[in-house]
């Protein structure tokens, strides 16, 4: 039977041995997301977050390959539904993005998605993963049912 990981320490010890696989020696390996901040329900995914290191081949970015490895080496054995996060793709929509809004006059939306996942990101490589501290406070959470509330006055 396949295990489900229902915690945040769960999550983080997958990502700890998913950061000593051989074929994802050339990446840093993240998580991101509700499991990380408490936050997950049973169908939320955990994000995995991959950025290339420093000298690294630049084609391995978004490689297909590499997201097939990541979901063949965990669903033998865990059955959460995984999300791979690109950091690096992220990061050139966001320059892109900012450039445009720059040039048009535009306000810049301070809670785009690589600014939150950068907020709340936790590296398996980092030596104090484990502190609670590089959990963004600026992750939002709502009350659907105020919200409702709101729409029918």
């Amino acid at each position: 039977m396949l295990k489900f990981l229902q915690s945040r320490d769960e999550v983080v010890d997958l990502i700890h041995t998913l950061a000593e696989a051989p074929a994802l020696q050339s990446f840093r390996i993240g998580v991101a997301g509700s499991y990380l901040t408490g936050l997950n329900k049973k169908g939320s995914p955990i994000d995995i977050v991959l950025k290339l290191k420093e000298g690294q081949n630049k084609d391995l970015i978004g490689d297909l390959d590499i997201n097939f490895y990541i979901h063949q080496y965990i669903s033998p054995a865990y059955s959460n539904k995984i999300q791979i996060i690109w950091l690096d793709l992220l990061e050139e929509d966001e320059e892109a993005l900012l450039k445009f809004i720059g040039t048009e006059g535009l306000e810049n939306n301070p809670e785009s998605a690589y600014t939150n996942i950068v907020g709340e990101l936790c590296w398996a490589d980092d030596e104090d993963n484990d502190d609670d501290d590089r959990i963004s406070s600026s992750v939002m959470t709502w009350d659907e049912d105020e919200d409702d509330a709101k729409e029918e006055e």
